[in-house]
């Protein structure tokens, strides 16, 4: 981005200059925290499908290993 010079600019339109910058500044955190907030619920409205996953996952490693152990006593 290149640098401008302000030096000429009268100091009521630097000030207006600055204002508007910050109210710019201040739409852009909004959205991003928006983003954020909308990302963490997404997230949160996702995780019974995770847990229910997990628990599907940890149901076949529990009969894997019943049938490990099985297997080994009839050895």
């Amino acid at each position: 981005m290149e640098q401008e010079d302000f030096s000429s600019l009268p100091r009521k339109k630097l000030k207006k200059l600055i204002r508007e910058t910050r109210e710019t500044l201040e739409l852009l955190q909004a959205e991003m925290d928006k983003r954020k907030i909308d990302k963490q619920h997404k997230s949160v409205d996702h995780m019974e499908e995770y847990f229910e996953d997990a628990e599907h996952n940890l149901s076949n490693i529990k009969i894997f290993f019943q049938k490990m152990i099985q297997e080994m006593k009839k050895d």
